[in-house]
């Protein structure tokens, strides 16, 4: 992973020499990363889309042939054959992706190693910047960036970056499942996760940098209107 850390810091670097402003650089950053990795996105939404497509002659199949695991499984390649579908191309693309995803989250988390190497007074100066209302990019993004006063464990809460990216990381997650169909314990486990994993990135918003929770909401706006281009109808999604 240290050289996906390596290369996708060199390039946040590069970007925040051009424009000389941390949040604005992350948020370039992640619009060019995300679109690097859209091909590969694309591929698994359509390959999620066809499998919804198919999904109800699948349950046929299965129920049909349920005391006949081997016929069942012949009847379901020859669906896959006739649809031209690949029950792997969805993995696919999360295997390529998954170690160019942590490579970049190194490096984000890593700015003094990665991004701004040998350079602590570039580095000092990139995070101490205010963005919005946040006034260090490099520690998490915390009530206190909002309210001057106020207890103490309110302050401490996760602040309204972490909250806008939990609710957008929930909007993404429900487009994609309305998108995508499939069985009811597929079902019922995305809707779980639809819960867990904002709830998650919420937690997480207490001790990760605020510029990681930038990348991950701007992340999230990008996905989202992918996704609600993709679910537009067109010729040849299964195919």
């Amino acid at each position: 992973m240290n050289i996906f850390a390596q290369i996708f810091g060199y390039l946040l670097g590069l970007i925040y020499g051009v424009v000389n402003d941390y949040g604005i650089a992350i948020i370039l950053f992640t619009l060019i990363t995300k679109s690097l990795l859209m091909p590969f996105t694309i591929k698994q939404l359509r390959s999620q889309k066809a499998m919804a497509a198919i999904q109800p002659k699948m349950k046929e199949i299965q129920e049909k042939y349920k005391d006949n695991k081997e016929k069942q499984n012949q009847m379901l390649v020859e669906l896959y054959k006739e649809h031209k579908y690949n029950p792997l191309s969805g993995c696919l693309p999360l295997l390529i992706q998954f170690p160019i995803i942590i490579g970049l989250f190194t490096a984000m988390r890593q700015p003094g190693e990665y991004v701004f190497v040998n350079n602590p007074e570039l580095l000092a100066k990139a995070t101490e910047q205010t963005f919005l209302w946040i006034g260090n990019l490099s520690v998490p993004d915390l009530m206190s960036n909002i309210f001057s006063s106020g207890p103490v464990w309110f302050l401490a809460l996760p602040g309204l970056m972490p909250i806008i990216s939990s609710a957008l990381t929930y909007f993404q997650m429900s487009s994609m499942n309305s998108a995508t169909g499939g069985t009811d314990a597929v079902n019922n486990q995305m809707k779980i996760m639809q819960i867990i994993f904002p709830v998650m990135i919420l937690f997480w918003g207490k001790t990760m940098s605020a510029g990681l929770i930038l990348y991950w909401t701007v992340g999230s706006i990008f996905q989202i209107v992918q996704q609600y281009i993709m679910k537009r109808p067109a010729k040849g999604d299964v195919n």
